[in-house]
């Protein structure tokens, strides 16, 4: 079975580790490949030897699902790494309700805040606080987990799935309504895009937003308005809209936004903890000697996907 990998770590770690007994091939040619390891495929990557993809982590917004569908082609992806995304999501979530980036920056200039006056600036506690998670894979199950020690108050859209002893609402307007914080962890498709846009963010005057799902699901020119004119209170982010080329250095968003003190930013580091590279990697690796038993099993339904 030939393979074609697309990233270097993933051909490394592949070269490395797959088992003597395997009679899996790495390609140095797409046209070759029965199974390309890649997060983007078009019409254009299309061959007839060509049988699937395998996306080394989660989103699948990179791939042409209509290409897909009309070659009858199987798709595969990665989620090994989404309890750490969920972490992130959790980390961010109490760093900004914290004030950890006010602070941190202050201090860096030796300026305690007025700790000893009552002009002090205070942080807000997650203890007992309503949190509505947008978007309940598995992204927002962990995160649900992680905030049990916190409140049992965990809010979510009713979309037919089990999602345990969540809160249930019926759209996004209800949970902005009955949320002091949401945090969103859900892909970008043609129904989440710009999910978050103006007059949703014009009602969620002193909440709190945090976004590990893909930075266009919130529409940045509403983004920086509810920012600078205080509508939102605070908002934390692993995900943006614009993305450097290399090392070059480049704003995250068309607006101003990291220039705001009530935000906090990450740069889209989320699923690469310590831990998270091999984990995806030996999962790619899985899938592949999986199907090569002839294992499909862990196909997602491209019909299903949106």
């Amino acid at each position: 079975m030939n393979v074609y990998a697309y990233y270097d770590k993933q051909k490394e770690y592949l070269k490395n580790n797959l088992p003597e007994t395997s009679d899996i091939t790495l390609v140095d040619s797409m046209d070759e490949a029965e199974y390309i390891v890649s997060g983007r495929f078009t019409e254009a990557d299309h061959h007839t030897k060509l049988k699937g993809i395998i996306i080394p982590f989660t989103g699948h917004n990179g791939i042409d699902l209509a290409a897909l569908r009309r070659h009858d082609l199987m798709l595969f992806n990665t989620t090994v790494h989404s309890v750490y995304v969920a972490e992130m999501a959790m980390r961010l979530l109490l760093g900004i309700m914290g004030n950890l980036q006010i602070y941190h920056e202050r201090m860096k200039d030796c300026d305690w805040s007025n700790r000893n006056s009552e002009s002090r600036l205070p942080w807000t506690t997650l203890i007992n606080k309503r949190v509505g998670i947008y978007g309940f894979g598995r992204i927002g199950r962990h995160l649900k987990a992680m905030l049990a020690p916190f409140t049992t108050e965990v809010l979510t859209i009713d979309r037919g799935k089990d999602y345990g002893d969540a809160i249930l609402v019926n759209d996004l307007e209800g949970l902005v309504e009955q949320s002091d914080a949401i945090v969103i962890c859900a892909p970008l498709n043609r129904y989440t895009e710009d999910a978050f846009d103006a007059d949703i963010l014009a009602r969620m005057h002193g909440m709190f937003l945090v976004n590990v799902g893909r930075g266009a699901i919130v529409n940045q020119k509403a983004l920086y308005d509810a920012l600078k004119d205080g509508t939102l209170q605070g908002y934390a982010s692993d995900v943006w809209y614009n993305y450097p080329k290399n090392n070059e250095k480049k704003a995250p968003s068309d607006y101003p936004v990291h220039t705001l003190d009530n935000v906090l930013m990450t740069p889209h580091f989320g699923g690469f903890c310590d831990e998270a590279p091999n984990k995806m990697n030996a999962k790619v690796m899985n899938h592949l000697l999986n199907i090569e038993a002839g294992d499909f099993s862990e196909a997602l339904d491209t019909e299903k996907l949106k």
